[in-house]
């Protein structure tokens, strides 16, 4: 799919065209480049945001905490 000319795959997940739009806003503010691709997979607790710009050979890698942050996380237990 395609939103404000940035090639969108989302390739797990429930996701909504409006949560893709929010993810570009965030990274188009953050940067004067040209976005040219964006990819996201979601998780159960995470998403990763996988985005290109035009003329670069290079690929962001971005993951976003999916819970809550006051919730506790119990490793090997």
């Amino acid at each position: 799919m395609m939103i404000d000319n940035v090639r969108v795959t989302l390739e797990n997940g429930p996701f909504t065209a409006e949560d893709a739009q929010y993810y570009i806003d965030r990274i188009k503010k953050s940067t004067k480049l040209t976005l040219k691709k964006v990819t996201f997979r979601r998780a159960d607790t995470y998403l990763d945001i996988r985005y290109a710009f035009e003329g670069i050979p290079f690929e962001r890698v971005r993951r976003v905490d999916l819970t809550d942050t006051n919730e506790k996380r119990i490793v090997n237990k």
